[in-house]
């Protein structure tokens, strides 16, 4: 793949990864990974889907550079969260004076902002070390950054709107699925609602993560309502945990584990009406609703159903 090379291309790539190849635990399959469907329609250039969408997977992620081979791992919207919040450094400034590659808040603290702008140490070179014969980033580059910066102060939120508190990340959706009178449901698009037969028996599967605590991670109770953020008065159904799990494709194209059922009760529903869910879900430390008020719009199509 063609390349735009920067100064010595070779000397500066081993210098500045030679000792960040070792991976921490990623919480994403590492085969298959796909990049995130964005809803380019209502995406927020200043937050994580934009800036993976326009930065981090056409910029950052090209072949030998930050594409899983050491961190930040820029292939996927999770991936780039997860290897940012919070993570320590491995490679340090001479001065020792930047702890996290993204801190929350403090884009003049995040290593992310000064590997962007300073030549560390003087033989690692300024990010990014090479681009695509087409990329944008030359002519983009101040924008880029003051979106990035924009993003971190405003308290790096995670796809789902959410800030992380104290280190903790909060559960994250891997995949929701729908099934009627036990056979599964396909979608017409991805972040698409699926199609039902209210005279059928619908259940829908739930599958959540949490990085630092998948061991507590729990489904307390799911609400339903015909509007997307309209669930004051909605009522907390109760969620099922699965005596065995279901292992099935998820929201980012792996196969990953369904381990919690909600039954939905269709009895009064109407043709072409559309019913919105939301979870609770805890994690031990964070409880939250998945997806939230702030969450993107194609997020909260993927919990909803359409009566056919």
């Amino acid at each position: 793949m063609n390349k735009v090379i920067f100064s010595i291309l070779i000397f500066l790539f081993l210098s500045s990864c030679d000792d960040d190849i070792k991976l921490k635990d990623n919480p994403l399959t590492q085969e298959d990974q796909k990049e995130t469907d964005i809803d380019t329609n209502s995406y927020d250039a200043y937050g994580v889907f934009g800036l993976h969408k326009d930065l981090f997977k056409p910029t950052c992620a090209n072949s030998g550079c930050h594409d899983g081979n050491f961190e930040p791992d820029f292939r996927t919207v999770e991936s780039s969260y997860y290897s940012l919040i919070n993570s320590p450094v491995i490679k340090a400034d001479a001065n020792g004076g930047f702890d996290l590659r993204v801190k929350p808040h403090d884009a003049d603290n995040s290593m992310l902002i000064r590997r962007l702008k300073v030549d560390l140490n003087g033989n690692s070179g300024i990010m990014p070390l090479g681009l695509e014969t087409n990329s944008d980033y030359p002519d983009r580059k101040a924008e880029f950054i003051n979106r990035l910066e924009t993003w971190i102060n405003n308290g790096a939120e995670d796809m789902y709107g959410n800030t992380p508190s104290n280190g903790n990340f909060p559960p994250i959706c891997e995949g929701v699925m729908v099934m009627q009178n036990g056979v599964k449901s396909t979608r017409i698009g991805i972040y698409e609602p699926v199609n039902v037969d209210a005279s059928k028996s619908v259940s829908m599967y739930f599958s959540f993560f949490d990085k630092e605590t998948p061991q507590n991670i729990e489904a307390l109770s799911f609400q339903m309502s015909t509007a997307p953020d309209s669930f004051v008065n909605q009522v907390e159904q109760p969620i099922t945990t699965l005596s065995s799990s279901i292992t099935d494709k998820g929201l980012f194209g792996a196969e990953t584990t369904y381990k919690f059922k909600a039954d939905l009760s269709l009895d009064t529903a109407k043709s072409l009406d559309v019913y919105w869910l939301r979870v609770k879900v805890t994690d031990g430390i964070d409880t939250i609703y998945i997806p939230s008020e702030q969450s993107m719009f194609s997020l909260k199509k993927y919990f909803a159903i359409r009566i056919q």
